[in-house]
């Protein structure tokens, strides 16, 4: 009886300690901003202004945490300790494990993010504001240290009518931090049931605690990402999620995987050549860097791929099911008025040439345009944002070719085949549409206003029809 006794009493110390929180002398988070760092005990935070509110989540799986009341403070008001809240600057927040999470200034000033009913889990327009909150309280008593850390952020409204999914409710917050600000993305995936990937689920997979993966390419080069294969098993059977989330018997009967890039450009890979592949993986970053120009958001990368297939600027995937194996290969996949066909300039040093409906088929070399009225831009791109770009104005080639009265269409043709037809109307009343130079030493079309699928990389010929 002593012996139980003892044992009971043990299990409760044990217990009590898993639900005590750190010592409020202790430092429990490092805030580093643009010129200063600076620590917190739990003693410090509950000096700064208190605010509470509800906060729930949905996992991946669909899983539901139904709200609770939370007390700590807010990310805006911990930010004002150092440089406050900037609209070119990211705040990235890192648990103790290295789990980290970027949240943009719209999400921490304006609440911007996806909600559910937390009743059905179904979407809804956020009911109320919603607040990113630096959580030391739940319910009226201070976090379990064993399960959810000292402080745990959360995004929270005045009433429990809403839910976030599940990556943005971090555990055992250590730090807070600036990083320069990156445009938000999605990705989209296709399968047996369709899933969109946005920028902070990727983020928060490809995490160490995750489903991180690494590659050094031949010029020393990391890039950081998740597997190709973890993607696809999101979206090759029901199961969403888990360890046994990709489909080995649906692997095994065989099917191929599109990965399409914003210009249409795609990559089609065998099931067998990606199931369990660590070596094939969709690359967010760089040394570190968030990925620019043509590669932003996402580039297929990897020692199992030719450098053909590491195909930048991907948007989506799209599992093929009953599809034979075939070899991996790469090839145009152009959008619904696009065709494919190579153009073929009269002179063979020619890097631009204009035909079609014209009064003179005209072919220019790389000096050439270089020479003419080159014309540096700032433009904003469909799903890039704001850019720089350096080039000649499109209409002002045009001109110089001469446009037959009949010209109603224009088509823009990539050294891939890749074509964007649009319409002559447009693009006349565009002022700033470029024909770029990009940094690899070829051209692009630079479109502002029109569709990312217009935004054409390598160009090498324009057909007026």
């Amino acid at each position: 009886m002593k012996t139980r006794l003892m044992l009971a009493i043990m299990i409760l110390v044990l217990l009590l300690a898993a639900c005590t929180p750190k010592p409020t002398g202790e430092v429990v988070l490092t805030l580093t901003g643009l010129t200063e760092t600076k620590t917190f005990t739990l003693a410090d935070l509950q000096k700064l202004p208190v605010t509470e509110g509800y906060a729930g989540t949905k996992s991946s799986t669909g899983k539901i945490t139904v709200p609770e009341l939370y007390r700590g403070v807010l990310l805006t008001d911990l930010l004002d300790e150092v440089d406050g809240l900037k609209t070119d600057q990211a705040i990235q927040i890192t648990a103790e494990d290295g789990y980290a999470m970027t949240f943009s200034p719209d999400q921490i000033a304006n609440g911007e993010f996806i909600t559910y009913d937390p009743g059905t889990g179904d979407e809804i327009a956020a009911p109320g504001s919603l607040q990113v909150l630096l959580a030391y309280e739940r319910a009226g008593a201070p976090l379990n240290a064993e399960e959810e850390g000292a402080l745990r952020l959360m995004v929270i409204s005045p009433e429990g009518n809403q839910i976030v999914d599940g990556h943005w409710a971090i555990k055992w917050v250590s730090a807070v931090s600036y990083k320069p600000l990156t445009a938000d993305w999605n990705l989209e995936l296709t399968g047996a049931i369709t899933d969109t990937v946005d920028r902070g689920t990727f983020e928060s997979c490809s995490t160490g605690a995750c489903h991180q993966a690494e590659w050094t390419d031949d010029k020393a080069q990391t890039w950081t990402g998740v597997p190709l294969w973890e993607l696809v098993g999101r979206v090759d059977d029901e199961n969403k999620h888990g360890d046994d989330a990709f489909s080995d018997d649906a692997a095994a009967a065989g099917y191929t995987v599109d990965v399409i890039s914003a210009d249409g450009y795609t990559v089609t890979l065998d099931s067998a050549a990606i199931q369990h592949n660590d070596n094939i993986l969709v690359a967010y970053q760089v040394n570190g860097n968030v990925l620019t120009d043509e590669d932003f958001p996402l580039r297929l990368v990897g020692t199992d791929l030719s450098k053909k297939e590491m195909a930048g600027g991907l948007v989506q995937i799209v599992v093929n099911f009953g599809a034979a194996p075939v070899e991996p290969t790469a090839t145009p996949a152009p959008e619904p008025t696009a065709t494919t066909a190579v153009a073929q300039p009269t002179n063979p040093d020619a890097a631009l040439t204009i035909k079609g409906l014209v009064t003179a088929e005209t072919a220019w070399t790389m000096d050439e345009l270089h020479g003419m009225d080159v014309v540096t831009l700032n433009v904003v791109h469909p799903k890039k944002g704001d850019q720089t770009a350096e080039g000649v104005r499109l209409n002002a080639l045009l001109d110089l070719a001469g446009l037959k009265p009949e010209a109603a269409t224009l088509v823009i043709t990539a050294s891939d085949g890749y074509i964007a037809e649009a319409a002559l109307a447009d693009v006349r009343a565009c002022a700033d549409c470029l024909i770029a130079f990009n940094e690899s030493g070829q051209l692009k079309s630079v479109m502002p206003g029109f569709e990312s699928s217009f935004w054409v990389k390598d160009v090498v010929s324009i057909e007026v029809k």
